[in-house]
């Protein structure tokens, strides 16, 4: 099933909109842990621009992609995939980007996204 995830400030867990096309943008679960095949890494770029205007947190940036039921599917004649740590701050970048590096990402071989011991959400991209 294709996805948008994105982070849920009041509920401070993740929602899982849809994006069938009988259910679009509905919230269909909220949940603490997912695996996305394939990610796309999505920033609206108006949605940003408010939040710096209005200096409020809005809902703009997504992480689309296939929900897998079973994990990080990988070959064993695929190469290791590293891990990246991701993240977004609408203050200081207009798409996600790999913590260690600051550059860019815009799309994964898979995406695990859960919450940290911190209690913050942690995105790590794999094939990034």
């Amino acid at each position: 099933m294709k996805v948008a995830v994105y982070f849920n400030l009041t509920k401070n867990i993740f929602s899982v909109q849809s994006r069938e096309k009988e259910s679009y943008g509905r919230v269909i679960d909220h949940v603490e842990s997912v695996v996305l095949k394939a990610p796309k890494f999505v920033v609206r770029q108006s949605g940003r621009n408010k939040v710096i205007k209005d200096q409020q947190k809005n809902v703009h940036a997504f992480v689309v992609g296939t929900v897998s039921e079973t994990g990080v599917e990988r070959d064993s004649s695929m190469p290791v995939l590293l891990e990246e740590v991701i993240t977004y701050n609408p203050y200081k970048s207009g798409s996600f980007v790999k913590l260690e590096t600051g550059s860019a990402v815009n799309s994964a071989e898979f995406a695990i996204l859960r919450m940290g011991y911190n209690g913050k959400p942690l995105i790590s991209a794999y094939g990034a």
